[in-house]
């Protein structure tokens, strides 16, 4: 597999008027030439009625949580000994919550991750040799696998799946 390699550019949000790495902004459909950041995004979905969701997942042994979530690739900003945020890429995807004396046999927390390159994220993980599932097209249209924490949440993490050619 030949790596490609892309250069960042700084595009204007035309909501803001800030400078952005391209990669936190989109496009119009409707006009290609107007562009919004993930901020201004955000802030637009919550006068539009949206909600932003963060999942807490339960942990047995914080420390230990928090190297997993760091070898996958997140950032964790611990609030107390009982309890992180997890954020990718500047943006929350779930909490951890420290449960004194939790059962990861029995744990069957979990979240969804959707992201636009699932098979990235899968190639990422896979070399930090942390447990995943084969990544696979599902029937409901998402290209997925599992990441399974040290605690036993299954962290899901799909993109949507090509259209059969």
């Amino acid at each position: 597999m030949r790596s490609i390699r892309r250069t960042l550019q700084n595009v204007k949000c035309s909501c803001c008027g800030e400078e952005r790495d391209d990669s936190l902004v989109a496009s119009l459909r409707a006009d290609p030439t107007v562009h919004v950041c993930r901020d201004c995004i955000g802030g637009l979905n919550e006068r539009a009625g949206g909600i932003d969701v963060t999942p807490t997942l339960p942990v047995a042994d914080m420390a230990d949580a928090i190297r997993f979530c760091e070898s996958a690739g997140f950032e964790v900003h611990a609030y107390d000994d009982g309890f992180a945020f997890v954020h990718f890429n500047g943006q929350s995807v779930f909490d951890l919550d420290l449960i004194a004396g939790m059962d990861p046999t029995t744990n069957h927390a979990g979240c969804y991750i959707i992201t636009a390159d699932a098979d990235a994220w899968h190639t990422r993980l896979v070399a930090a040799g942390l447990p995943v599932t084969a990544i696979e097209d599902r029937p409901w249209g998402m290209r997925e696998f599992t990441l399974t924490g040290p605690a036993g949440s299954n962290i899901r993490i799909g993109s949507t799946a090509s259209p059969p050619s």
